[in-house]
C-alpha cells in the first residue's frame, strides 16, 4: 500500500492546525463558589499572541510577549457589586503581558477617555499546572481557577 499520500497530506495539515487558535477554558477551583464568574474576557491563544474574546469596535485583542494593545468596545454593561450601572463604551488595553510555555499572565485596564486608566482585571495562569488566580477590579485574594487548552474540535 502506498502511505505517500496520507503522509503528505498529514504533513501539510499539521502546520494549519497548530496555527488555529486554543480556547483557554477556566473552570472556577471551587464549584460551589457564587462568585467565580470566569475570567473575562476569556483569553485564547492564536500565532503565538494572546487575544481575547470579546468584540472590538476598533482596535486588537491580540497582544505579542511584553508588547501592548489597546481596543474599544461600545455599549459594555457596567455592573459593580452586583448592581447594573447602565451601558458604557470603554477602552480597554493590555499591557506587557508575559507569555512563556511556563506561565501566562496580564492585566487588563479600563478607559473612558484613553487618559485614566483602572484596573479590570490582573490574571495568572500557570500552563504546566494549569492553575489561574484571577483578581477581578481590586478583589482581595483572587478567583482560583483550573484552566486547560482546547483546541479546534476535529
Amino acid at each position: 500500500m502506498n502511505y505517500k499520500p496520507l503522509i503528505f497530506t498529514l504533513l501539510i495539515s499539521l502546520p494549519a492546525m497548530a496555527s488555529e487558535p486554543s480556547l483557554i477554558v477556566c473552570e472556577p477551583q471551587n464549584a460551589n463558589d457564587q462568585t467565580a464568574t470566569g475570567i473575562w474576557p476569556a483569553p485564547y491563544l492564536s500565532q503565538n499572541q494572546l487575544c481575547f474574546d470579546i468584540r472590538v469596535d476598533s482596535g486588537n485583542a491580540c497582544v505579542s510577549n511584553m508588547q501592548t494593545t489597546a481596543w474599544f468596545t461600545e455599549a459594555v454593561i457596567v455592573d459593580i457589586d452586583g448592581e447594573s450601572r447602565g451601558r458604557d463604551d470603554t477602552w480597554f488595553r493590555v499591557v506587557h503581558p508575559t507569555i512563556t510555555d511556563k506561565s501566562i499572565e496580564y492585566k487588563i485596564e479600563g478607559s473612558r477617555d484613553k487618559k485614566t486608566w483602572g484596573l479590570v482585571s490582573n490574571v495568572s495562569i500557570n500552563r504546566l499546572s494549569g492553575q489561574a488566580v484571577d483578581w477581578l477590579i481590586g478583589e482581595h485574594g483572587g478567583t482560583s481557577y483550573k484552566c486547560h487548552l482546547e483546541g479546534r474540535k476535529i
